[in-house]
C-alpha cells in the first residue's frame, strides 16, 4: 500500500466511516479508561537511580547517544510534491 492509497482511504473513511466504528461509537464501546500497565522488572535491574549512560552501555553499540536523524534524507509530507516526483520518473 502506498502513501497515496493511504491518503485516498483516509479521505474515504472521513466521509464514510466503517460500520463497526459507527456501531461502537453509538453503543459507547471503548469509552472505558484503561490504566497503563508497567512491565515488571526483576530486582537486579530495578535500581532506582540508574545512570542513563550505564543503561545505554548495557544495550550495546546500536544505542549510543547522538543524532538519530544523521544521514537520513528529509521527509516530504506534501502529497502533491510526491505525485509530481513520481510522475517525472
Amino acid at each position: 500500500m502506498t502513501l497515496f492509497d493511504v491518503e485516498e482511504l483516509t479521505k474515504y473513511w472521513a466521509e464514510h466511516p466503517p460500520l463497526h466504528i459507527l456501531i461502537a461509537a453509538y453503543l459507547g464501546a471503548g469509552n472505558q479508561q484503561r490504566r497503563p500497565t508497567r512491565p515488571s522488572l526483576d530486582d537486579s535491574r530495578s535500581s532506582g537511580g540508574s545512570n542513563p549512560e550505564e543503561v545505554l552501555a548495557e544495550l550495546g553499540s546500536g544505542f549510543q547517544a547522538g543524532d538519530v536523524h544523521a544521514g537520513l534524507t528529509p521527509v516530504v509530507l506534501d502529497f502533491a510534491a510526491l505525485r509530481r516526483q513520481t510522475a517525472d520518473r
